[in-house]
């Protein structure tokens, strides 16, 4: 079985040079890294006004969302909202939340999921 080997590479790799074929000697470091394209775009999202007053703020996003998830830093739910149709732009109001920094999590409608944090002031 080595000698088979050993034939084939003997005899294969004199065919390539002479008959013209060029050798690839690149090492991994001279390979561009495969980038990505336009398919997955990064969306643009929006929230205002930071800190967030009176127990309400803004979403706004260039790409359509279904769902919003408002949690507090040890993921006790504060608010939610599913709408039925991915919309662009969302005002959510809550209650009972104190000082603190929040979790915001975004469902957009191609369902990937982007997590944004908030400051919330209530001592205006």
């Amino acid at each position: 079985m080595r000698i088979f080997f050993l034939t084939v590479l003997i005899v294969v790799l004199p065919l390539n040079i002479l008959s013209g074929q060029k050798v690839d000697n690149k090492t991994t470091s001279d390979v561009n890294p495969i980038t990505l394209t336009d398919e997955v775009q990064d969306p643009k999202i929006r929230i205002f006004p930071v800190p967030v007053l009176n127990n309400r703020f803004t979403i706004t996003s260039d790409i359509p969302f279904t769902f919003v998830r408002m949690t507090n830093i040890i993921g006790q739910e504060i608010t939610r909202e599913k709408h039925n149709y991915p919309i662009k732009r969302d005002v959510i109001e809550f209650s009972n939340a104190e000082r603190g920094i929040y979790l915001v999590t975004i469902v957009l409608e191609d369902n990937r999921k982007i997590v944004r944090k908030i400051l919330v002031d209530t001592s205006r």
